[in-house]
Order: structure tokens, then sequence, then C-alpha cells
């Protein structure tokens, strides 16, 4: 039961961090805000790394495994494209997709 209470606990973190994403695009000159999204952020992946590890402990198999990457792989390019300065446009689309994982793992986990 704990699990969908970290899952739940996530999806909070990235639903802050993507707000937080669109309040720092609008306003560069609060660094708090910048800071306050990194470290949401941060918080977020570990979070979701620590569910893919608890997760694969019970239940190992390589299609399991592959979502758990592909999972990873949208916050790892949401990343690349901040760095890359394309936050501004494409920011928005995988920060929904970010909240949309979030959503399909706290589902994924409630139980049945």
């Amino acid at each position: 039961m704990w699990i969908v209470f970290l899952a739940s606990l996530g999806f909070i973190f990235a639903v802050a961090s993507f707000i937080g994403g669109f309040r720092m695009v609008r306003r560069t000159d609060h660094v708090e805000e910048a800071v306050m999204h990194r470290i949401n952020g941060y918080i977020t992946v570990g979070i979701y790394v620590a569910l893919a590890v608890i997760f694969l402990k019970d239940r190992f198999s390589l299609f399991y495994l592959s979502l758990w990457t592909l999972g990873l792989m949208v916050h790892l390019f949401k990343l690349f494209i901040a760095r890359k300065g394309l936050g501004v446009r494409y920011g928005g689309y995988v920060g929904a997709m970010l909240i949309i994982t979030w959503l399909v793992v706290i589902f994924s986990h409630l139980p049945s």
C-alpha cells in the first residue's frame, strides 16, 4: 500500500515541477523559482527510480524493465530539451507527458 503513497508523492512533485517550470519561463528574474523547479525535478526522478527498483525487485521481466526504462527516458528527454534551451517551445508538451507517465504509475499500482 505504501508504494501507492510513494507514487502519489512523485505525482505531486511532478505537478509542482511542471507548474514551477511554467512560472520560471514567464519570469526569468526569480532565481528561487528556478532552484525549486530543479529540486522538485530531482526529487521526482529519485522517487521514480526508487519505485522502479521496488517494483522490479518483486516482479522482474524484460517487459516491465522496458516500460520503466521508457518512462525514465521521458524524464531524461525533458532534461535534454531544457538544457538545449528548447524548454519554452517544447517543455509544456514533455511536461504533460511526464504527468501522464506519473498517472500511469499511480493507477498501475492501485490495489485491486
